[in-house]
């Protein structure tokens, strides 16, 4: 029973697996639309900054030493601007990798409001590319492997020795 369990198991763990390289590639195009939407905001914001003669190291060094109603105007144009580095970098970085470290990176230094989005809209699939199936593979392995792992310890706990996975 406890071998059947562990193939379902793994089983499962393909099928989730298998769905990285789709997720990852609709989080990277979320990203992109973010990065584009912030470089918008943040370019209107340079342009009348220039307009009153300031560059956006000027204009933001002013409003940090401003009172607190410059301060606070100039807050959402500091956290776009930082918003925006960050976004390109993640971006930049998830572009240079290659197609099997992409979902791992993805992982590793999710955002999570852009992986929100892009699971409210996201629609598992069976993917046909070779990173597909080998996610598939990755995830049936990792779940099957510690499914006959937690199995067998639990066999060899209390069924007397015989083998359950």
């Amino acid at each position: 029973m406890g071998r059947f369990l562990a193939f379902l198991l793994g089983i499962a763990g393909a099928l989730i697996g298998a769905q990285a390289p789709g997720f990852t590639l609709q989080y990277m195009q979320s990203l992109q639309g973010r990065v584009d939407e912030l470089t918008t905001i943040v370019s209107a914001y340079d342009a009348d900054m220039a307009d009153h003669g300031y560059t956006r190291e000027a204009a933001l060094s002013e409003c940090s030493d401003s009172e607190d109603l410059l301060k606070a105007m100039c807050g959402s144009y500091d956290a776009s601007v930082d918003r925006l580095d960050g976004l390109k970098q993640h971006l930049a970085m998830l572009e240079a990798a290659n197609d099997y470290v992409r979902p791992l990176l993805v992982a590793r230094h999710l955002d999570r409001t852009v992986a929100k989005s892009v699971y409210k809209q996201f629609e598992p699939a069976v993917p046909a590319t070779i990173h597909g199936a080998v996610y598939a593979g990755g995830g049936f392995a990792v779940l099957w492997g510690a499914a006959s792992f937690l199995f067998g310890v639990i066999g060899a706990m209390f069924g007397g020795g015989r083998r359950y996975a």
